[in-house]
């Protein structure tokens, strides 16, 4: 799976699904379309970052509750983003298109479809890593920042949800539907717990061993008891997707904080 690629060629948008690339860029790639490459290999774990695999992964259901605050992404989970492992040689289809986002840190970055022929796509680990393509400990240092940053980005999409939702509910000065307020714990549940967890102890924790790899993985192990709130809040989302299902007021109310993107 190629995440992150440089450009090789400039490249002029030619309509509007399409964006303007330059040499040297550095792009995310968000969907592949057809391409043969499209199935995503699994990420080589480093032995010394102390974190074991699973089978399982928590439901996303918690994000649900954004409302399509962002628009929805086509690639792989955040676990994959940003992968640099080798790929071999790979030769794209005439006129093949990949979906792409100027890889610049901005949430609200250009994204749109360019040729697969302007990209570097034999030689990624190079590009990104440069001569410490082959470093280890370079290697590790840069996955670990991968899931700072993540992490990070994580933290704040839940407490926009607070903000924008929770709080703007609990303002008796608001405008709020008297059905919305009596179930608002039915429909969000303990979310605003799993974000103040997120803000202040998970993200605290990763940062704090951030130099020391090794330390990460007993992060996690240390909180597990705390991750048990994710796993009542799953739980309970179909009955609460349920009830915002069945309930028009209700649903016509989050629709009009979700054009409005801020209540």
């Amino acid at each position: 799976m190629y995440d992150i690629l440089v450009v090789n060629k400039n490249y002029d948008a030619e309509g509007p699904d399409s964006i303007s690339v330059r040499i040297g860029d550095l792009v995310e790639v968000l969907d592949m379309g057809d391409s043969a490459v499209n199935a995503a290999k699994k990420p080589k774990l480093d032995p010394q970052m102390n974190i074991g695999q699973s089978e399982e992964r928590l439901d996303s259901s918690a994000s649900r509750h954004k409302l399509a605050v962002k628009p929805k992404k086509n690639h792989q989970s955040s676990s994959h983003r940003r992968s640099v492992s080798p790929q071999p040689p790979y030769q794209p289809k005439p006129n093949e298109k990949w979906k792409v986002r100027i890889f610049d840190g901005d949430d609200n970055a250009k994204a749109g479809w360019i040729p697969v022929s302007v990209l570097d796509i034999n030689h990624t680990e190079q590009a990104v890593f440069g001569e410490k393509s082959n470093d280890a400990a370079y290697r590790r240092e840069a996955v670990v920042r991968e899931l700072v940053e993540t992490e990070e980005e994580f933290a704040k999409d839940l407490q926009q949800v607070v903000d924008n939702y929770l709080k703007y509910i609990d303002n008796k000065d608001n405008k709020v539907p008297r059905v919305v307020r009596d179930h608002k714990d039915d429909i969000f549940n303990n979310f605003k717990q799993i974000a103040d967890f997120h803000n202040t102890v998970l993200i605290e924790g990763v940062k704090y061993y951030a130099n020391n790899p090794k330390m990460i993985g007993k992060t996690f192990l240390r909180l597990e008891r705390d991750f048990d709130k994710h796993v009542k809040y799953c739980r309970d989302a179909p009955v609460a997707q349920e009830f915002l299902a069945s309930n028009d007021a209700i649903r016509d109310f989050f629709m009009v904080c979700t054009r409005l993107v801020k209540c």
